[in-house]
């Protein structure tokens, strides 16, 4: 695919509007592969989410990121970050999901450790997103520790489907 064509598929699949009008607050939170990592807050709803800004202008394989909205749009699970909405403003693609506060499982490993029973819980819940994921024809393809945000009540889920695959029957 051309960038071009990239870009009009995109168009076809984000919202129309500014996110900086739905979403304010804006608070950088990381740094990704892909782009910057806020978190900002619904007008709307008062809820904290986190929005992925990503400059399509430095990303080399475009079409990851058509399939990475793709995929968190039609996969719904527990284990798996919710997407909320996305957003494309010039060159500027801004991904909003659900955010998790308890920080990444590289966050909780490096700064306060977990004991076995934790880490027991933690590798389950990854595993029921990777069980749901293979149901549904999807290989992620990026399991690491900065890939799995935690829930301060609890919640481990699996994000950034940037690299993911979609098995095809070919």
């Amino acid at each position: 695919m051309t960038d071009e064509e990239i870009m009009e598929q995109l168009r076809t699949i984000v919202s129309i509007g500014d996110p900086k009008k739905k979403y304010t607050r804006y608070e950088k939170i990381g740094q990704g592969v892909s782009g910057t990592i806020f978190t900002a807050t619904d007008v709307a709803l008062g809820q904290e989410v986190a929005v992925k800004k990503i400059n399509l202008q430095k990303q080399p394989k475009k079409e990851l990121i058509i399939n990475e909205i793709l995929v968190m749009k039609e996969l719904n699970n527990l284990n798996i970050v919710k997407f909320l909405d996305s957003y494309l403003v010039g060159d500027e693609l801004f991904v909003v999901t659900e955010y998790l506060a308890g920080g990444s499982l590289t966050d909780v490993v490096t700064e306060t450790g977990m004991d076995a029973a934790q880490i027991a819980a933690v590798c389950r819940e990854c595993s029921q997103a990777l069980e749901f994921l293979h149901a549904n024809q999807v290989i992620h393809r990026d399991i690491r520790s900065d890939n799995v945000p935690l829930g301060m009540e609890g919640s481990v889920k699996l994000t950034d489907f940037g690299f993911c695959a979609q098995i095809t029957p070919e």
